[in-house]
């Protein structure tokens, strides 16, 4: 079963309202508020002000994007409380993540088990709230393979801590396909976009390969946000006929 949504952060340049304004018209179910420019951290009351502009339009606060990366707080515990008591005004139960800033080649085992312990006691933190954390599927990051993704996930073996999922641009189609078959069971949210390592493209181009990857969505049998991330030509015009493509594969 899949919701379909927008990150917010496809249009940094535009305000919330706008935001909410072009969702709406395009038909999708919700949004992913970046914390970034959107809803920065600590900033309680605009957190709540874009959640109750988002619910009274009719949409899902899906997830809040932070920009939260394992390792590299000095102060983990105080940073990222900011980023649940955000979530929470915002009025979300999912929190998106980065796992750090070394691809999984780079990171040595005394950093990887640091980053465990790390990912674990925010788990624990979340959980307080009823949040769940969803790791960003990122190269430059740890989980830039599917294999350091799974192993991280069950080391840590926190049921709070679970992952995003997208297509690996630099890879092949047959990596994706295998990546979103032993991913998805942990994931909860994938953010979606055709591009490779050179170009964005359409949509709508990527029909077929887009249908390999959401199968073994669809066969858990779990709930996932399915929103778009970045228009192939960064133009918030685009939205709506991206959108129509998106909700014609549903």
């Amino acid at each position: 079963m899949f919701e379909t949504g927008l990150v917010s952060i496809s249009f940094r340049d535009k305000s919330p309202q706008t935001i909410i304004t072009e969702v709406c018209r395009a038909g999708l179910g919700g949004i992913e508020w970046g914390g970034d420019v959107h809803v920065p951290p600590k900033n309680l009351e605009n957190a709540r002000m874009v959640g109750e502009m988002t619910r009274a339009a009719g949409l899902k606060v899906i997830s809040y994007g932070s920009y939260y990366r394992l390792g590299c707080s000095a102060n983990p515990g105080r940073d990222f409380r900011a980023v649940l008591d955000t979530a929470y005004a915002l009025g979300t139960a999912v929190v998106r993540i980065w796992a750090g800033n070394k691809g999984s080649s780079e990171v040595t085992q005394e950093q990887l088990e640091r980053l465990r312990e790390e990912a674990f006691e925010l788990a624990l933190m979340a959980d307080g709230y009823g949040i769940d954390i969803g790791l960003e599927c990122h190269h430059g990051t740890l989980t830039d393979t599917w294999q350091s993704s799974l192993d991280f996930l069950r080391k840590v073996n926190h049921p709070r801590l679970k992952m995003y999922w997208q297509p690996n641009q630099f890879k092949s189609v047959e990596y994706n396909k295998k990546a979103a078959e032993v991913i998805a069971p942990y994931s909860i949210n994938i953010h979606v976009f055709h591009w490779d390592a050179e170009k964005r493209y359409p949509l709508e181009e990527g029909e077929g390969v887009w249908k390999l990857y959401l199968q073994p969505f669809l066969s858990t049998g779990k709930k996932y946000g399915l929103l778009l991330e970045f228009m192939h030509d960064n133009r918030i015009e685009s939205l709506m006929e991206t959108s129509k493509t998106l909700l014609k594969w549903l």
